[in-house]
């Protein structure tokens, strides 16, 4: 085990130059979970979902984070708190996983204690001639920071800010003017049997888009027309041209309107946020995992306009390359368990899958990842 963990660390440091594929074990390896789980989602800011899906008092969302479950309440007086989501009796499950309006109380549903959106115990039912602490019994917290209306959760006590490692990358978004996007909406969840990590760098890269998704992203975002913009271990930013620049939205703006506006950009927030933002809306999908050779997905995204907008084409359009991508990676995984194949180079679209695994291997290996790194095209979404 140990020799697996040395030829993890070995590749994942190395750069873009030298990079080749992880050993094929640790997509699937019980230890190597484990340690990710604790160094990296029981230590890192975690992306959740985004305060514009949590408008209203009393709105939550539920979620199982590498075992512990946790949900973002906003409470009557508009604060959000992440609070466990165990009782404090038994360690039942409280509220559903998702989306959902806690209208009064948060009521357990195995023997009815109650508890406020505060997290503060409010009633024990019968408890006869035992006294119960409600002071010892609230719900405990944990971090929660929000970055341009995302919320993330670390379960650490006293992690480092997360706005602070982000530091630099609202420059490169500013001409998409994100504050604009008021209106948040989520699909559905999803289950894939594969690693996590396989369903990250399926997400972030668009080396695969020509073959996988030929039909579908490829026909509007090809692999050739993108590119890195820039980033490093913490965060990383690619991008591309779009085939179809003039949408509905573009075609009610009057005049000229910056190049970049042409354009998309994919931005990774390690460990599991990937994002697409154009000038209409800030897309994404956030992965967990949920065993050695299980994953979770859920999409979501903010917008400028109402969320009660359907497009059914659209709608359709993403299922199916959600599916696409789905299948690819419940394929992959199945050659993880190949005990004399190993895998070859790394080509430079798979730049940012370099920075995923630098990440990676900073938190699990302390080792110094490669410099920020940024392109000549990155200049197409600077402003002057």
């Amino acid at each position: 085990m140990k020799a697996l963990f040395q030829s993890y660390q070995s590749l994942a440091e190395a750069s873009i130059a030298q990079a080749k594929a992880l050993p094929f074990a640790v997509y699937h390896d019980k230890s190597v979970y484990e340690e990710e789980t604790k160094q990296v989602f029981r230590s890192e800011w975690v992306f959740a979902c985004a305060e514009q899906q949590l408008s209203k008092p009393g709105d939550y969302f539920a979620f199982d984070m590498a075992g512990e479950l946790i949900a973002i309440i906003r409470g009557k007086d508009g604060t959000l708190r992440a609070l466990s989501n165990v009782c404090r009796h038994r360690g039942t499950p409280l509220l559903d996983d998702g989306f959902g309006n806690i209208e009064r109380n948060i009521v357990c549903p195995y023997h009815a204690w109650t508890y406020d959106d505060q997290g503060k115990l409010k009633g024990v039912p019968f408890p006869g001639d035992v006294v119960v602490d409600k002071e010892e019994h609230c719900l405990p917290g944990f971090q929660l920071e929000s970055w341009m209306g995302l919320l993330f959760v670390n379960l650490s006590d006293k992690p480092l800010s997360l706005s602070e490692r982000l530091r630099g990358i609202k420059e490169y978004l500013a001409f998409f003017q994100p504050e604009r996007f008021s209106n948040g909406y989520h699909g559905e969840t999803e289950h894939w049997q594969a690693n996590w990590k396989l369903a990250v760098e399926n997400g972030i890269e668009s080396y695969h888009l020509f073959k996988v998704h030929k039909d579908t992203l490829e026909t509007v975002t090809p692999s050739k027309q993108s590119f890195y913009v820039a980033g490093s271990s913490e965060w990383a930013i690619t991008g591309g041209r779009m085939v179809e620049t003039q949408s509905k939205l573009m075609k009610w703006l009057s005049g000229s309107h910056p190049e970049a506006y042409n354009h998309y950009l994919l931005i990774f927030l390690p460990p599991s946020f990937i994002g697409i933002m154009t000038y209409e809306s800030f897309d994404w999908i956030q992965v967990l995992p949920d065993g050695p050779e299980r994953c979770v997905i859920r999409s979501g995204g903010i917008m400028e306009y109402s969320g009660s907008y359907k497009d059914k084409a659209l709608e359709q359009f993403n299922a199916d390359f959600m599916a696409e991508d789905k299948a690819i990676c419940e394929r992959v995984q199945r050659g993880m368990h190949a005990q004399t194949g190993h895998g070859g180079k790394l080509v430079s679209m798979e730049k940012v899958v370099v920075d995923f695994r630098q990440f990676l291997a900073s938190r699990l290996f302390n080792s110094v990842p490669d410099d920020f790194f940024q392109s000549e095209q990155a200049h197409i979404f600077l402003t002057e």
